[in-house]
Order: structure tokens, then sequence, then C-alpha cells
């Protein structure tokens, strides 16, 4: 028991403490008190927290699992990582609703000469609901771009008194936001006509409501992911400042603006160490394990392990070119992120703005998004997808390739994705995603299985899955929101130079088996 106690329950007990401690106090310098970074919420709130637990769970509390006779410890490791980033979620949420200060202001004018907080309760005001703005905006979310989810964003002018209507212009906004969403899967007319319907009722909400027994009120900043589309409906033809003050209506006291969050922190980590507790002592201990523990003796299978895990991450000889382009395709999301332009998805002005193929800007002779655009992705989901589908296709490709013809395969396949797009769709869009470029990787892959670069044994079953994984994807294309002229004009580039790097990949092919054939016979 005490044993067990030791190696496995004590280490949880310390990284809950120091992940939740030490990641919250993080938060709160570089994002709430000095805003050195504006990520959205969602990133902050629920991301990191999870990669930070999962990698704690992996890398440190996964090898004290030895000490437990357990038939999969996959499943414990599981649990810990759950265990550590539920009270780091709550902390997160706690931290933000109950760090910021109440300013009590006599009027709304008064925010411009004193410090920006985060809360404010205004003496009188008026809600200008005659001088109302509005944007309205739709997002392609879901793992099979499945959801079109509507937004519908309304902006008053707050004032001091009715008669201020049109002394000057406002100092502060009231934002409002509505939400909705209907399956993807309709058609274009069913769309369409949902999203007018849509914004015309929320219009007219806003209009008929209420907006003057707001008991204080909430400043949106930019890490808020509807920040951006409250600014974009103040700046529908008005001047305003860089940072606008935006703010939002609460009902509820501001001494009460947490509710019931702290309970649910303490409740949370109660519950997470009563059950780890009984994880860490129940099962059996492993006698053998416990003793090279106890001794200092190095875990073999696990510096395997490592060893394994750091030949996917860094480049190496026959995996060179794959790794570097994956890791400036995540830099570039990141980038993105931090910039708070989102993480689940970015909007298509911001897509645009950081170099997303679209027909109007490149008719304007900016050529160069035809590249830019494939390091660019719509979310995590496309991201991830398409990096799990690069790693693949460059562990089987890349060795039998120079670096040089692998590189190449990849831009000009990438290139050939974004002008099919361009060529394709007769109205603009917003293309973006390395999707076209490891199509031709899969083309190129498919050329020399059919050159017989590949053993025949080997060739024919591959061959077979990957064109069954080419068709698939290709009909999944069909689906509203994927672009599948870039897939198809990577693919057919990606084919035409496999068959033109044919010998050489021959020549590589055999003299990589003349080798082994030596070493064998040694």
């Amino acid at each position: 028991m005490k044993d067990k106690l030791r190696f496995v329950f004590v280490p949880f007990v310390l990284a809950l403490v120091g992940l939740t401690v030490g990641y919250t106090l993080l938060n709160w310098l570089l994002v709430v008190r000095f805003g050195v970074f504006h990520p959205k919420e969602e990133l902050t709130e629920i991301v990191l927290p999870l990669l930070l637990a999962g990698a704690t769970a992996w890398f440190y509390i996964a090898p004290k699992l030895k000490v437990l006779k357990l038939k999969i410890d996959f499943y414990h490791t599981f649990l810990a990582c759950i265990g550590l980033v539920i009270p780091m979620v709550f902390a997160q949420k706690y931290m933000t609703a109950t760090t910021g200060k109440l300013t009590m202001l006599s009027s709304v004018e008064d925010i411009e000469s004193r410090e920006s907080t985060k809360y404010y309760q205004l003496g009188t005001y008026h809600i200008d609901t005659a001088a109302s703005r509005y944007h309205a905006t739709y997002r392609i979310e879901g793992r099979n771009a499945d959801r079109f989810k509507m937004y519908f964003y309304a902006v008053i002018p707050i004032r001091n008194t009715e008669a201020d209507t049109l002394s000057h212009d406002p100092t502060a906004w009231l934002g409002i936001v509505y939400e909705d969403e209907i399956s993807n899967r309709n058609s274009h007319e069913t769309l369409e006509r949902e999203y007018n319907t849509f914004i015309r009722l929320s219009q007219a909400r806003t209009e008929s409501s209420n907006f003057s027994h707001f008991l204080c009120f909430e400043r949106i900043g930019r890490s808020s992911k509807h920040y951006e589309g409250f600014e974009n409906a103040i700046g529908q033809g008005v001047h305003f400042p860089s940072d606008p003050v935006i703010l939002q209506g609460m009902n509820v006291p501001y001494g009460v603006r947490a509710g019931d969050l702290q309970e649910r922190f303490l409740t949370a980590i109660a519950i997470v160490l009563a059950v780890w507790l009984l994880l860490s002592v129940m099962p059996k201990t492993n006698a053998k394990e416990l003793e090279r523990i106890k001794d200092g003796k190095p875990d073999l299978m696990a510096q395997a392990e490592r060893q394994e895990w750091l030949d996917l991450i860094i480049p190496h000889e026959g995996y060179f070119v794959t790794p570097i382009i994956m890791y400036a395709n995540i830099a570039l999301f990141f980038l993105m992120v931090f910039a708070g332009k989102g993480f689940l998805t970015f909007q298509s002005d911001d897509l645009i703005a950081w170099g997303a193929c679209y027909a109007p800007r490149v008719s304007e002779g900016e050529w160069w998004r035809l590249l830019s655009a494939t390091f660019l992705h719509g979310g995590v989901a496309h991201l991830f997808a398409n990096m799990v589908c690069l790693f693949y296709v460059g562990t089987h490709l890349e060795e039998l390739m120079s670096r040089s013809r692998y590189l190449c395969v990849y831009l000009l396949s990438a290139l050939a994705g974004s002008v099919a797009s361009l060529l394709w769709h007769t109205e603009p869009i917003v293309a973006v995603g390395a999707s076209g470029a490891i199509f031709g990787l899969y083309g190129a892959y498919i050329a020399l299985l059919l050159g017989g670069v590949y053993p025949k044994s080997h060739a024919k079953f591959v061959l077979r899955e990957t064109a069954i994984f080419v068709g698939i994807n290709l009909l999944a294309g069909i689906v509203p929101g994927i672009d599948n002229a870039a897939h198809i004009g990577g693919l057919l580039c990606g084919l035409l130079l496999g068959f033109a790097f044919l010998a050489p990949c021959k020549a590589k092919a055999g003299g990589k088996r003349q080798k082994r054939d030596v070493k064998t016979k040694r």
C-alpha cells in the first residue's frame, strides 16, 4: 500500500497541483493581466489544458504505472489525463470570471478616462436601438463539414441620455450575438433561405427587445470568439478606433458572476483524487518493476519507445522533408491561433489576410497565394486530418525519392491544386489547405507502385489500399465546403511527376535492395 501511494498516487497529486496552479498563473499573467497574447477562450480554457494534461499523463504518470500489475495500462493513463484536465478547465473559468475588476461610472463617457477593467456599472445610460448596426456570418464546422453554423451580431451605441444620440460618436457599444445551426447536407437553396430567415428574425428580435435594465456590463476582449463579429458590425460604414469598447449586458450581480464555479472546482478535485486513490491502491503490485525503480535502474523498454517517438519527430535520412513541411503547417496554424484568429475554425476574412487563395486577389497580381494557401488551414480538424495523411504517405514515399524530387512533387502539386480550384469555381471561394499537395504525393505514390518501383508482393496490396483511400476522399469531396477541384488537380499532377521520376526511383530502390542483400549475406 505504501509503495503504491508513494510511486503512483503522490506523483499524480503533484502533477495535478503543479499543472493547475502553474498553468492558471501563466494564463493570468500572459493573457488576462498583461495581454501579451490574445488567443481565443476555447484555446486557453480547453485545448491547452488538454494538451498539457495529456503530455503529463503520457510522459510522467504512465512510467509510474508500471509499479502496478495492469493488463492494459493505457486505461489508467487515459483516466490520469482526464483527471488532470478537468480541474484545470474549471480553474481557468473561475480565474477568468473572478479576476475582473468592477468600475463604477456615473457616465459611459468616463470609460475613456478611466483604467480599462473587465466589468462596469453605469449610473445612467441610454441604448440607442435606432442606430443599431449588424453583421451576419456563417461557418462550416464538424468533422465532415456537416454543420452550417450561423451568427448574427448586433451592436448598439450606449449613450448617456436619449438627447445625446446625434451629439458625437458613441464611446461604447452594447454587443448582442445570436447563434443557430442547421445541417450542411441541405441544398444550397435551402441553406440560403434558412440563413436569410435567421438574419431577418435576429434583427427583428434586436429591434423589439428592451436593453435598459442590465445590472452591470462585461467588456468583451479580443480573446472572445465573438469579438471580431462585433468589430465587423461596428465597421459597417463607421470610423472607429482599433480597439472599440464593446460591452455585454449582465443580468446577475457582480458579486455572483462566477456562479457555482468555485464549488464545482473543489468538487472536481475531490472526486478526481478519490478516484485516483482507488485506481492506485486496488491493483496488485508488480514486484519486479517496483524493485527496478527502487534500485534506480533505467526502464529499457521505455527508452526504446521514447526513441521511436523521437524518430517520428526529428528529421533524418529518408524522413527529412515531410516533418519540416508538417512543422511549417503547424507553426502557421498556431501563429493564427495566438494572434486571436480562432482555433476550431478561422473566419474567411482572416484566412484571406493571411494568404488564402482567393480569385479576386490572385487576379490583382497576388500570385503567391497559389502556394501560401496550401500552408493555411480552416481549423484544427482540417489541419489534423491533412497532417495525418501527409505523415502516412511521407513515411512511405520520401525514402525512395531524393529530397529535391519529393519537395518538387509537393510544391508543384500544391500549385496545380490551387490553379485547378481557381479554374473550376465560377464564384470566388476562399481556398486553403495542403490537400492538393498531399493528393499529389499520393498520385506519385500510385505511379511508383504501378511502375514497379516496389516489389510486386508489396505493391499489389498497398496499391489497392491507396486507391481505396484516395477514392473515398474524392467521394467525400462532394460534400459542400470541400474543394475537390484542388484534390483532383493535385492528384493528376502528382501522377505525372511520379511517372516522370520512375527511372531514378527504380535505381534508388534497387540500390537499397542490394545493400540489404549484402547485409543479409554477412
